[in-house]
């Protein structure tokens, strides 16, 4: 069950919350959505997750069985270890945008005193063509991904090269030291750009520290 392509990264969506099928999908970009409604099934059919529809015009919500919901420490556990002992390299070469944001978006934890619409500009100036500016909108407790400019007044504008920020997201890169040596710039009201590792966020497992390794040099010998 577990060994089929897609599978783990799809429980992890589940397990981090996502119910609704194009919530689901954000989280897996680069996976056909053909695919990942033959997954669900498969998952459902194991006994994994449930299938819950309102009514007709109505959205359907996948949720985890208590089957499913205890495949939790498993998949947190592979996420670990990869953070841990697999070189950095692979996930630096072809980073996902779309990816990258929807994990940055569910990971905010913004202070409370925000204006009834907070806007944070995302500018990834290498970034792959059409996917270089990203804005996180936030009114009350939504966010939404915009990869098209809303046209809000901006609050808050992060620049940095996409591999760097992706260093930074992940914990290989302290966020102190990426603005101390130019390579994060933020510009906004000092209220919040001061406290921005506070609200920002990280991974989940950025806090994992990176071991010294040979494990991709052995996989690519393979």
């Amino acid at each position: 069950i577990l060994s089929t392509r897609w599978t783990l990264l799809l429980l992890r969506e589940l397990l981090e919350g996502s119910t609704q099928f194009n919530e689901i999908a954000r989280g897996v970009p680069t996976m056909s959505r053909s695919m990942l409604a033959q997954r669900l099934k498969d998952l459902a059919q194991a006994g994994l997750l449930t299938r819950e529809s309102a009514g007709r015009g109505k959205p359907t919500h996948y949720r985890l069985t208590e089957a499913g919901a205890h495949l939790g420490p498993i998949v947190r556990g592979m996420a670990e270890w990869g953070q841990a002992w697999i070189d950095t390299t692979p996930s630096l070469e072809d980073v996902d945008t779309d990816f990258l944001m929807w994990d940055i978006r569910r990971n905010l934890t913004l202070p409370s005193d925000l204006p009834p619409r907070f806007v944070l500009h995302f500018h990834f100036p290498d970034g792959p063509e059409g996917k270089t500016n990203h804005w996180l909108v936030v009114e009350g407790t939504e966010v939404d991904v915009c990869y098209i400019d809303p046209g809000h007044e901006i609050d808050v504008s992060l620049e940095a090269g996409l591999q760097d920020f992706t260093r930074i997201w992940m914990g290989w890169l302290a966020l102190d030291e990426a603005r101390q040596s130019g390579r994060l710039h933020v510009d906004g009201p000092p209220r919040f750009t001061r406290d921005i590792r506070a609200w920002l966020g990280l991974s989940s497992v950025a806090s994992i520290p990176k071991q010294p390794t040979d494990l991709l040099v052995l996989s690519r010998a393979q």
